[in-house]
């Protein structure tokens, strides 16, 4: 009997990925059906296919082997609204996914709170975005720090850390450098 990992499970039951992409088109469907929903309350102005397409690129450069988690993650929020709406999640409207996060899925349990987890994936996609840093006002780091760094406080002969006077050598140093 072959046994089967998780992994291998879901490559061969979630919907087939083309070649360089991350997500299959269904998965990339629900995932900008969600942005559209939940960037409506960020204060930032970026398209839900921009926060896809930034999800999906961080797949594909991180190379996870958890991807496929991310990608389950997704059809089961493109599908569990059959059981509520009769129809796929990136079917529905915008008032409709509106309500649905609103009424089951924000603070939920179950599969409905594992669903939520979608936010995570849309706020990393929003977030992660250089362009939206600048909207926000966000600090980009300057250059690096200098090699030289600090100076190196050696003990004394006695194993304090202190000089003649029963100072510190950083307040000796410091005293030095003033």
């Amino acid at each position: 009997m072959t046994w089967l990992s998780l992994d291998e499970v879901a490559y061969r039951v979630l919907p087939q990925v083309a070649p360089g992409r991350a997500l299959a088109s269904s998965e990339w469907r629900t995932l900008r059906a969600a942005a559209e929903v939940l960037l409506e309350a960020l204060p930032i102005e970026i398209t839900a296919s921009e926060v896809a397409d930034n999800v999906e690129r961080f797949l594909c450069t991180g190379r996870s082997r958890r991807a496929w988690r991310c990608r389950v993650l997704l059809t089961l929020l493109e599908l569990i609204t059959f059981h509520t709406h009769a129809r796929r999640f990136s079917a529905l409207s915008q008032a409709e996914r509106k309500a649905l996060f609103a009424e089951r899925v924000i603070g939920a349990r179950g599969l409905w709170g594992v669903c939520a987890k979608v936010r995570y994936l849309v706020l990393m996609g929003a977030y992660g975005d250089e362009r939206v840093h600048a909207q926000l006002g966000v600090w980009v780091p300057g250059p690096a720090r200098p090699k030289r760094g600090l100076p190196v406080i050696k003990p004394m002969r006695n194993g304090s850390s202190h000089g003649k006077n029963g100072h510190s050598q950083v307040v000796e140093i410091y005293a030095r450098a003033t």
